[in-house]
């Protein structure tokens, strides 16, 4: 009896994944928030810009540049008047850790922990893609966010500027605000992808980004208001970072901006080692 040989087909090996692909999802995924963030930085420059000229006609130079308002604000100011000022005032004081600075933190923060309720992490790391690498795309995907934000920002600035007769800003000095911004961002990304490593849930680990942010917030005004409780300034990073006063004063102190840089490398390295060393929950 002939025998009749079937022919089998071998399957492909797995190619190993290229590029950034994990960094472009959780972009992808983020983009909601991100265009909240750029629209809401938009919106508030072009209104200071429409406002200027009443602004300008209110002295309220007292008001801005009293220790309370300095508590609240992060910086102490000798005159409010200026449209630089009232930029610094109104974009790259504290406010800008705890709103962008917020975006980022919670972005870094959810996007593992979404990987894991959705399952997508687990058919990733079934592919050759080691868990290092996973951690630093996402990590590289939150500082893409924050320099996508901080090109923003600085582009409303631009663009508010249209609507001021002799704004008078000095664009190194943005540049310079914009970028110790960038620093309080990437701080807030390790903070982000630290809880992300170890929390589960999506919305948990980014709350607790944000409320860290918070927590540092809280205590850097509390601090400002308060001389008996100056001491807790030098304990968190938005004390160091100086945007407001980069742009309003024009002067910083040259090695404040390492804190929020070494802070935020800290963080990462720290979630990355967590992130490594636990038991993933299986779906």
């Amino acid at each position: 009896m002939a025998s009749t040989s079937i022919p089998t087909t071998v399957a492909a090996p797995k190619k190993r994944a290229r590029g950034l692909t994990i960094t472009m999802r959780a972009l992808s995924n983020s983009k909601i928030i991100l265009s909240y963030g750029a629209f809401y930085a938009l919106f508030i420059a072009v209104v200071i810009g429409f406002l200027y000229p009443s602004i300008s006609s209110i002295n309220m130079n007292a008001y801005l540049t009293s220790n309370a308002v300095a508590g609240l604000l992060g910086a102490k100011l000798t005159n409010a008047n200026s449209y630089s000022a009232l930029a610094a005032l109104e974009l790259y004081s504290s406010f800008y850790v705890l709103i962008w600075g917020g975006i980022i933190a919670y972005i870094a923060g959810s996007t593992l922990p979404a990987s894991i309720e959705n399952g997508t992490l687990d058919l990733a790391l079934a592919r050759p893609i080691s868990r290092t690498r996973y951690y630093l795309e996402v990590w590289l995907g939150a500082t893409i966010g924050a320099v996508i934000l901080s090109v923003t920002t600085f582009l409303a600035v631009w663009v508010s500027t249209l609507f001021v007769k002799n704004a008078g800003i000095d664009w190194t000095w943005l540049i310079i605000a914009q970028t110790l911004e960038l620093a309080a961002m990437f701080l807030a990304g390790g903070i982000g992808v630290l809880f992300g490593s170890f929390i589960n849930a999506s919305r948990a680990a980014g709350g607790a980004a944000i409320g860290i942010l918070a927590l540092f917030y809280l205590m850097n005004t509390l601090g400002g208001i308060s001389d008996n409780l100056s001491w807790m300034l030098k304990i968190e990073p938005i004390y160091y970072i100086q945007g407001i006063q980069a742009l309003a004063v024009h002067s910083i102190t040259g090695w404040y901006p390492l804190v929020p840089v070494i802070g935020g490398l800290v963080c990462g390295i720290a979630g990355l080692v967590i992130f490594n060393r636990r038991d993933l929950p299986t779906t």
